[in-house]
């Protein structure tokens, strides 16, 4: 059975948020919530979100996991971001998670990072096959942490990686960004979940 909709009319990938957005970024959460947000609040808050996320895969199908929704927009969401699947948004969530753990890893180090972080090159392709993608995503939401946590040399290092919405960020900032990120894409799960009328778990 056949679930999606017709491809609506989105702005181009890596156009952004609303600049009031980015403003509220870089003016407030960079430095009064992302820098300040304990290490142990953003691992809490990771796993409570990829749990979600994993309790929300439950029993979807194939047709299901593959079918395209466009959702209402939300705050932290591109609007090129709207038109996704289930499938699409867990690709995406480990393309990013992935890039970010490496960052935090080499902050760590108390290295800067120069490298751009180019939005648009994040977007997910859509042909990653359901079973190792449900799998990868799985074993990166049981284990990001675990994995940081073993790998990162100095928790205090505030070098920095300027990211787009938010301005330099230390790995601190970063690590609250990685949870908050989950958090960002559970909403769209249950948003695509709602749009192929499932019931979405609110726990």
């Amino acid at each position: 059975m056949q679930h999606n909709q017709p491809n609506p009319k989105l702005a181009p990938p890596g156009a952004g948020i609303p600049w009031t957005d980015r403003l509220l970024g870089h003016l407030f959460l960079r430095p009064f919530v992302a820098e300040k947000t304990p290490w142990q609040t953003s691992t809490e808050r990771f796993l409570k979100n990829h749990s979600k996320i994993l309790k929300e895969l439950e029993g979807l199908s194939p047709d299901q996991l593959n079918a395209k929704i466009l959702v209402p927009p939300q705050k932290g969401l591109e609007d090129s971001s709207r038109f996704w699947s289930v499938a699409m948004t867990l690709e995406h969530l480990l393309i990013v998670g992935n890039r970010i753990q490496t960052g935090i890893i080499e902050l760590s180090t108390g290295r800067t990072i120069n490298e751009k972080v180019d939005i648009a090159k994040v977007k997910p392709q859509g042909s990653k096959d359901l079973g190792h993608l449900l799998s990868d995503f799985k074993n990166f939401a049981e284990n990001t942490p675990k994995i940081i946590a073993s790998q990162i040399q100095d928790q205090n290092s505030k070098a920095k990686y300027y990211h787009p919405w938010f301005g330099s960020l230390s790995m601190t900032g970063w690590y609250w960004l990685l949870a908050m990120h989950g958090g960002i894409h559970l909403q769209q799960i249950r948003e695509i979940k709602k749009g192929l009328g499932l019931v979405t778990n609110l726990k």
